[in-house]
């Protein structure tokens, strides 16, 4: 009964951050390939396109390819370099003066010889909303299989963003504050296992004027709230327990802009994600569930309105 409540108060918490005041500007297609919300002026290269909203249809497409590394731990190798490579494909699509419609899917062309996890690793879907020049919100839903095929997991994220100008239409200080939750579904066990988290972000993106070049520069933190299966009740039929830990990311990435409607893009993340050597502090996925590092390369396509 107290794990009900606790996880019907988890979601009203998640919808009352998600509707609160104060967000902000475009939200970076790399991001939304790959599950996250770093810095957007440094891919978008459209800033001004946002603060001054246009009525014509346009819109982005990418693609990019994700190395994941990984150390070494107690009953479990290291992925080395090249050792685990996503495709990712994203797009998004301007609805409206300041909405936004995105999505991606992620592909695993590349694994070690000795695993066997499922070519499809994932789906994104959202919704940005620009409420000012500086303050927006998004959401946004995700879900891909579970190590091992043992299953699916889906996470709905909710934030709100804001833009601060530290020199104008060249340096950029951006925050996020929101909330995740994520369910697994097992393909045996009876107990469901989900968690929240609280998100905060906050990062640094220079570019110069014309969007030719630009960098950022991010620190991501996730803090739990719920988890259930708990340490003092774990699921009866798979053993599994749940115990999130603080988490923390940074990333750094730069971009360069060949045209006016193209980019290029390199980004390195290190994503902190509970103990390997205590699965209860991980989550039983590919992307995102243990410590990692991540490097992406990949490009931006610009179509109809939405030029630098």
């Amino acid at each position: 009964m107290h794990g009900h409540r606790g996880r019907w108060l988890a979601l009203v918490a998640l919808v009352l951050v998600a509707g609160t005041g104060a967000v902000h500007a475009q939200y970076n297609v790399p991001a939304q390939a790959s599950g996250k919300s770093s810095v957007e002026i440094a891919t978008s290269g459209n800033e001004i396109a946002i603060a001054e909203p246009k009525t014509e249809l346009g819109g982005e497409l990418g693609a990019s390819l994700d190395f994941l590394t990984r150390d070494r731990a107690a009953g479990l190798p290291e992925y080395k370099f090249t050792d685990v490579v996503f495709f990712r494909l994203h797009g998004l699509l301007a609805v409206g003066k300041r909405t936004e419609l995105f999505g991606g899917v992620d592909l695993l062309p590349k694994q070690p010889s000795y695993t066997n996890e499922m070519r499809w690793q994932g789906g994104l879907i959202g919704l940005r909303h620009s409420l000012t020049n500086k303050y927006s919100m998004y959401l946004r839903g995700r879900g891909g299989p579970q190590l091992d095929k043992q299953g699916y997991w889906v996470m709905g994220e909710a934030a709100v963003q804001s833009k601060i100008h530290l020199a104008e239409r060249v340096l950029f200080w951006d925050s996020t504050i929101g909330g995740t939750y994520t369910q697994l579904f097992p393909d045996e066990g009876t107990v469901p296992a989900w968690q929240a988290e609280l998100l905060a972000e906050t990062g640094i993106a220079l570019r110069d004027r014309k969007g030719v070049f630009a960098a950022w520069f991010t620190f991501t933190f996730h803090f739990p709230l719920i988890a259930t299966p708990g340490r003092g009740s774990p699921d009866p039929a798979t053993g599994l327990v749940l115990d999130p830990q603080t988490r923390v990311g940074v990333a750094l990435g730069a971009l360069i802009g060949v045209t006016k409607t193209l980019d290029f893009f390199i980004e390195t993340s290190i994503l902190d994600r509970g103990d390997l050597q205590d699965p209860t502090t991980t989550l039983p996925i590919l992307s995102g569930g243990f410590d990692q590092t991540r490097t992406l390369f990949g490009f931006n396509k610009r179509f109809g309105a939405r030029k630098r």
